[in-house]
């Protein structure tokens, strides 16, 4: 899974897969529970591919920083969120030396640490050295599912197409059938 794939929705807890989008909604599923759901596409709605944490240099991707964590931390759980600001401060600050201490507040660093838990507890970290690549370049076993994947979507849309055609020609029928002076044209 990539970090374009995660989001976070203000308001609800957790973290959810896109599904799909439509003009009036997001169509998501919880990570954790996988429910599926739609969110109106007025929600506040942020990918982890957007989201950055502030440093004094420049801003760093939250996929670089939860990959850095991950690696800091050999895969192992994070700090809790409940933990004291400055155990929290302290440890991001180890993983991310150069982190802006005035921006960076206390909230940002508590979920932070609550994604990273969420995260590693269902083995989704680290992501993906390459952005625009895909797991399936750098595991090699998804590559078939996707392949799967597209080859239905390319089916599903020739379907599609087969079906409106006959639509038409069953309506230049009908239209035919009823003017028989169109018919001789």
């Amino acid at each position: 899974m990539q970090p374009k794939d995660i989001i976070a929705i203000s308001g609800k807890p957790g973290l959810y897969k896109v599904l799909n989008t439509t003009q009036r909604a997001i169509v998501v599923e919880s990570l954790r529970e996988g429910k599926r759901s739609a969110v109106p596409s007025s929600a506040r709605v942020s990918s982890f591919e957007d989201i950055s944490i502030f440093t004094y240099e420049e801003d760093l991707p939250l996929a670089d920083v939860l990959n850095t964590m991950h690696g800091h931390l050999e895969g192992k759980e994070g700090p809790s969120p409940k933990d004291s600001h400055g155990e929290l401060r302290s440890f991001v600050t180890e993983v991310v030396p150069d982190l802006d201490q005035e921006r960076v507040y206390h909230s940002d660093l508590k979920k932070l640490c609550s994604w990273y838990n969420s995260l590693n507890e269902m083995s989704l970290l680290p992501f993906a050295a390459d952005a625009e690549g895909t797991e399936a370049e750098s595991t090699g076993e998804v590559s078939t599912a996707d392949a799967e994947e597209d080859q239905v979507d390319e089916d599903q849309a020739e379907e599609d197409q087969a079906e409106e055609d006959q639509t038409e020609e069953e309506v230049v029928q009908k239209e035919a059938a009823d003017d028989p002076s169109a018919a001789a044209e």
